[in-house]
């Protein structure tokens, strides 16, 4: 088969041979008892059930979850969604696969993005802060880490590129935000935007998964980042004290709430304006990434998230066509007789008799009333 074949690619009834990274993998018992391999198999354009019923012994042991593995399959329609009937899987070399294949990807260029975040870090005006900024872009290490770290496990941003996308997103925003509110420190808030979530670079792997670290679920992203400003105001050349202060306190503070993880909570206008703009932006990026997953709908699912369905507006249809009027043929002329012609029949006799009794002399009365105005 020529090139990769990506899962949005399988369709029923194909047969397939390709590459694709295990998501999950369990082992468990049909109703006679016999193990089955379960597989989850996922790529950059989504992710798919297969299931392995026979070789289990000989197939199983040879990889895990997390593994990229190269399979032979039937797509079949199971319960009203496409699905793998594997017939082989074996494992690869992580060595010689490209992982950006497996996982989603950022939808914008990430290299424009890192650009454009440059272009805002060299239009600071505070040299000492420029300078850090700069620095730090200038690392090829955390350039790479930088581009292709998630901003999320699941809930936003959650593919390579996702924690520049983000980032970058916020930054404009807080350009914006400066200038609509003057009084606003705008190189405080435009590096804090830069900062508030650099610690994500530790607290997610950017191994096979998005999961969480050691470090990250043990410290958290907003103690990793502040720590790692420290470190860079050591390697790189250093801060007034009062401005590492500043933005060690958006980078803790910009969760907003002790029940959002925030060991502090925003304490002057900056770090507050970060705050609400890293919330708007994560937000508003949900509701978007909901939309297209549930798109054709005019509402989504339950969202636990936000403690509510959401509305996508008038479900899509097909445009009515263009009906041609309806054209009734004729009725024939009747060739039976009518079903109640008896019964009119019947009808008409009994009417000509009455008229038979009617005497003469009622029929005088009658017209003597008449003329007499109804009065006896």
């Amino acid at each position: 088969m020529a090139g990769k074949i990506f899962i949005a690619d399988v369709r029923d009834k194909g047969r397939i041979q390709g590459n694709f990274l295990v998501q999950s993998k369990q082992v468990p018992l049909n109703k006679n008892g016999k193990a089955y391999l379960a597989l989850v198999l996922m790529d950059r354009t989504g992710t798919m059930e297969a299931r392995l019923w026979d070789n289990v012994e000989k197939f199983e042991p040879g990889f895990d979850s997390g593994d990229f593995v190269k399979i032979t399959a039937d797509a079949v329609s199971y319960q009203g969604r496409v699905q793998l009937k594997l017939s082989t899987v074996t494992r690869l070399d992580p060595e010689k696969t490209n992982l950006e294949e497996y996982l989603p990807c950022a939808p914008r260029d990430r290299g424009e993005m890192l650009a454009r975040v440059g272009e805002i870090v060299d239009g600071i005006s505070n040299a000492p802060l420029k300078e850090l900024l700069q620095n730090a872009l200038r690392d090829e290490e955390f350039r790479q880490d930088f581009s292709r770290a998630p901003a999320a496990k699941t809930i936003h941003h959650a593919y390579i590129g996702g924690l520049l996308e983000h980032t970058l997103s916020v930054m404009e925003l807080a350009i914006g935000m400066a200038e609509h509110y003057p009084h606003l420190d705008r190189d405080l808030l435009v590096a804090g935007a830069f900062l508030h979530d650099l610690g994500k670079i530790k607290e997610l792997g950017q191994g096979r998964n998005f999961d969480y670290s050691d470090e990250g679920r043990l410290v958290g992203h907003l103690v990793i980042g502040a720590m790692m400003l420290k470190d860079w105001v050591h390697a790189h050349g250093g801060l007034p004290d009062d401005l590492l202060l500043k933005l060690t306190h958006m980078i803790l503070s910009h969760h907003g709430s002790y029940e959002f993880g925030s060991p502090r909570r925003p304490k002057f206008a900056e770090a507050l304006m970060l705050h609400l703009l890293d919330e708007m932006d994560s937000k508003i990026q949900t509701f978007k990434e909901i939309a297209e997953r549930e798109a054709g709908q005019s509402w989504t699912t339950y969202q636990r998230l936000f403690d509510r369905y959401l509305y996508l507006g008038q479900a899509k249809q097909d445009s009515p066509k263009e009906k041609t009027p309806e054209v009734k043929p004729a009725m024939p002329p009747r060739q039976d007789e009518l079903p109640n012609k008896q019964l009119t029949q019947q009808l008409n006799e009994q009417i000509r008799r009455e008229k038979i009794k009617e005497s003469p002399k009622s029929q005088m009365h009658l017209i003597d009333t008449n003329d007499r105005g109804g009065k006896e």
